[in-house]
């Protein structure tokens, strides 16, 4: 059942985008698509595309060894998920994404102690999606968003 203004399918491109980059793993990229989403919008969609870049940049901060950031950006996560007051929003699933994210980065919080596993080799969620289907992203766009390149250069 949807909440009263939330967005019915189909959903912006950039959305689905940025959930195929979550996937992906590509979860910079991710931040990046979704960022002009969240500063257009409004009330609970601005606070979930927020709580989906909060989970993003969460692994961005794994990738690089920031145990810290990753224990900041876990926390924002949770607090964006508890404002969003659906279960499943948008059409993704946000009590397993809540549950995933706990799996893995509650042990760390419980133990300080507790050294970051290697990104490489961690088992990061994905977000379960329903009503449609994740937009693939090319290389040349994971170029673009990456920063590797400038928007209007040659491939």
């Amino acid at each position: 059942m949807a909440i009263y203004g939330e967005p019915q399918p189909p959903y912006p491109e950039r959305f689905t985008k940025g959930v195929w980059l979550f996937n992906e793993r590509h979860f910079f990229e991710c931040h990046e698509i979704l960022e002009e989403l969240w500063l257009a919008s409004i009330g609970t969609e601005k606070v979930f595309y927020q709580m989906v870049i909060h989970a993003a940049v969460c692994f961005v901060h794994w990738e690089n060894g920031n145990r810290k950031g990753v224990l900041s950006l876990h926390r924002t996560f949770v607090q964006k998920a508890g404002e969003v007051p659906a279960e499943r929003y948008m059409g993704l699933d946000i009590r397993g994404m809540l549950a995933e994210m706990e799996a893995l980065v509650g042990p760390l919080r419980d133990d300080e102690t507790r050294p970051l596993p290697p990104f490489d080799g961690l088992a990061t969620p994905r977000l379960q999606v329903y009503g449609f289907e994740p937009t693939p992203v090319g290389e040349k766009e994971l170029l673009v968003l990456g920063r590797h390149i400038e928007p209007d250069d040659e491939a």
